[in-house]
């Protein structure tokens, strides 16, 4: 039987610049599958979003209000610098940008700025088209978190009264999806909700027809469901499902001077890999095989690997042959002896999630990583790289899904 992992991580909005770039722009200037960008013109043209760019590469786990400041900054130097142009100063950024691109040896820095200028453009016009700023945004934090902006434990009874309050409110502004998100992030995050309730909250939100089926697929996938081995302490009553390290977490987050209140909540695969890395890891939640070598140990070595696995090919030149690093080439190998050298990996986190990763997971898990020792490296994988749109498509009934979907293999079918 699937026991889920962290649900809310694949629901929640997150507000870091890439997982908000391919959560809110999937579908809109964002082609997901091809990482290809549509500027506005004239002329119009594609960019592709890509490692390449050590914009991107310095902003992706930024938050966006800081990613926002940082391309500011930088279309004011370009402003500076062009102060000699006629009538710069009075010119729209995009106008500016279009004219300095003309020349050859600027065309690629100034296409990097227009396409993170027309990317946050867009996240803050969904932003305002989804109310996320507006109220939606901190009733989604609460209920993820189960802990409210003043660090406080949020009653069930208060979370419907809050839902059923925006689906009155909102009804003829809120988008359809959008709706359905909430619904499912808080179907996920409640145990023990009764049958009233539920049915309640679905005809308060009056989902289009097709999300209301996308509903009734995730919750015949009893994903939502809390399994046997936790029902024993959530007691009887609506509660929130939230552990109490991530109770914990979540209320030193309210309280830190400069935290977002819109960023709160953080996965859950923070915790889990920091109990990994401490050999904390519950046995209760996530047993062994029996007969494996750790059914009767800790968990530790079941993530935990040396870097020199049995079996492995001889290591060359100071790496491995199970690292995901290049294979040194032979200009590499001549390298001068005084250059900093990438420590080597003495340990091995990896953790592979069956269903999915979203990118709130990996930024969250390259967060735990600058926190450990150096040579540990962690490896964080899954079946998929989820979006909350791609959830949702993956639910939606065949005939129903966009751009010949119905007849193509698609990973993430349930």
């Amino acid at each position: 039987k699937a026991i889920p992992l962290d649900m809310a991580a694949t629901l929640v909005h997150e507000y870091t610049y890439e997982a908000i770039v391919y959560d809110l722009l999937d579908g809109g200037v964002l082609d997901i599958d091809q990482n290809l960008v549509s500027l506005p013109g004239p002329p119009a043209r594609e960019v592709l979003l890509s490692e390449a760019d050590s914009l991107w590469e310095e902003m992706k786990h930024m938050h966006l209000q800081d990613a926002k400041r940082l391309v500011d900054s930088k279309v004011e130097e370009v402003r500076g610098q062009s102060a000699a142009h006629q009538d710069a100063s009075q010119m729209s950024t995009s106008d500016l940008l279009d004219m300095l691109r003309r020349s050859p040896e600027q065309r690629d820095t100034m296409d990097r700025l227009l396409l993170h200028l027309t990317l946050i453009d867009s996240i803050f016009s969904r932003l305002g088209a989804e109310h996320l700023t507006q109220g939606v945004g901190l009733l989604e934090q609460d209920i993820a978190c189960g802990i409210d902006s003043s660090g406080k434990d949020v009653k069930a009874t208060n979370l419907q009264g809050h839902l059923t309050k925006v689906f009155s409110e909102l009804e003829s502004v809120l988008p359809s999806e959008t709706k359905l998100r909430i619904l499912m992030l808080y179907f996920a995050c409640m145990a023990n909700i009764s049958e009233v309730v539920r049915q309640k909250l679905i005809e308060m939100a009056k989902l289009d027809p097709e999300d209301e089926r996308v509903l009734m697929a995730m919750l015949r996938t009893k994903l939502m469901e809390v399994p046997d081995s936790q029902r024993h302490k959530h007691g009887n009553g609506c509660v929130h499902r939230v552990t109490k390290e991530q109770a914990a977490r979540f209320k030193r987050n309210s309280r830190t001077d400069g935290r977002f209140d819109l960023s709160r909540f953080e996965p859950r695969i923070k915790e889990l890999v920091e109990q990994l890395t401490q050999s904390r890891l519950s046995q209760e939640e996530f047993p062994a095989f029996e007969g494996s070598d750790t059914h009767n140990n800790t968990l530790r070595s079941a993530g935990l690997v040396d870097s020199s696995a049995p079996g492995a090919p001889a290591a060359a030149f100071g790496g491995d042959q199970w690292s995901f690093a290049a294979w040194p080439t032979p200009d590499s190998r001549q390298l001068d002896s005084a250059s900093e050298k990438k420590p080597d990996v003495t340990q091995r986190v990896v953790v592979f999630v069956v269903g999915g990763i979203t990118h709130s997971e990996l930024r969250v898990a390259s967060e735990v990583a600058q926190s450990l020792p150096r040579g540990t490296e962690i490896i964080l994988g899954g079946t998929a790289l989820l979006t909350p749109r791609r959830l949702i498509r993956a639910l939606r009934p065949r005939a129903n899904r966009p751009d010949g979907a119905a007849n193509s293999a698609d990973p993430m079918d349930l």
